[in-house]
């Protein structure tokens, strides 16, 4: 055997070598979202994200999904100027669930953030994205628009609104998953902001709302506690137009410390405002959880830090 030939066998056992290193690598890594080989992909197609569920539960893993859609107005903004439009962009940004807790029939989950996010219900959240961007009738000034090549997209002129929707999941227990829904819309340099949550039960694979957290036999003690935070956040910001709810927040966040209830712009200060948030402990509304959410809680542990999903 010459050495010419008995070099060329080292290098291909080398590459042989190499290649199984990497296949093995490809299967394994990404398993905590942090350790994921960098490989060329489609990046119109959905991307695994994150397992950030303690080794106790069985994974959870998501796909994020980006979407996006640029319009020009087929009607001139002045008639005697003949180069701006109207310009509109609506853009999708979620990290949707593929298994939670193991499981992967999830479809009262999905209908529940598609619902919420757009207040309608499709059969998937691709139908649902493909439709609204089809459809981007949510300007006033005008209605007609057709659809432009990002690269073409260059007119931003004074007149442009964007309509952007987010989905991502949001951790501070190990039973529960709650999805925060963002929707802002922008016209001109006005934006209004919504927010709301899709409450998961990881343990026993069902939503949960308003009614199975808390006994709203005794709203008016609720109540009565959410107005005595909203008191305290008057006075933490020195602002005397901050005023109290008549009603308790619908959309929340769930702790094992606290519940963070979101009041929306216009709620307790006039609009123009913001978003509030207003923190109650746990231990004062303990009285008005309900049996089955007092058992969720009770036998959870929580994380050190909020468990956002980096996206």
């Amino acid at each position: 055997m010459t050495k010419r030939t008995l070099y060329i066998i080292i290098g291909l056992l080398l590459l042989l070598d190499i290649a199984a290193i990497l296949i093995y690598l490809a299967g394994n890594t990404n398993r905590d979202g942090k350790s994921a080989i960098d490989f060329t992909r489609d990046e119109s197609t959905p991307v695994v994200v994150a397992d950030t569920i303690p080794d106790r539960l069985s994974e959870d893993r998501f796909d994020t999904i980006a979407r996006n859609g640029n319009f020009v107005s087929e009607q001139m903004v002045l008639d005697d100027d003949k180069e701006k439009r109207m310009t509109c962009t609506v853009q999708f940004k979620v990290v949707w669930p593929q298994s939670i807790n193991g499981k992967n029939k999830l479809k009262d989950l999905e209908e529940s953030i598609i619902k919420t996010m757009l207040g309608k219900n499709y059969n998937s959240i691709n139908e649902a994205i493909t439709s609204t961007i089809e459809n981007p009738e949510f300007t006033k000034p005008s209605s007609k628009f057709i659809s432009v090549d990002k690269s073409m997209f260059g007119d931003t002129g004074a007149h442009h609104s964007m309509q952007l929707y987010r989905a991502f999941p949001y951790f501070r227990t190990n039973f529960l998953l709650e999805y925060v829904i963002l929707v802002e819309k922008y016209y001109g340099h006005n934006m209004h902001r919504s927010m709301s949550v899709v409450h998961y039960d990881r343990l026993h694979h069902q939503v949960i709302d308003m009614n199975d957290i808390f006994n709203l036999t005794h709203k008016d003690e609720i109540l009565a506690l959410v107005n005595q935070s909203i008191e305290k956040l008057k006075a933490d910001k020195k602002n005397d137009l901050i005023h109290e709810t008549t009603f308790i927040p619908s959309e929340f966040l769930l702790g094992t410390k606290s519940v963070i209830f979101y009041l929306p712009d216009g709620r307790i200060a006039p609009a123009g405002t913001g978003l509030y948030e207003v923190h109650v402990k746990n231990e004062r509304l303990m009285p008005y959880f309900t049996s089955f959410y007092s058992e969720l809680l009770n036998n959870d542990s929580h994380f050190n830090s909020y468990g956002f999903l980096e996206w």
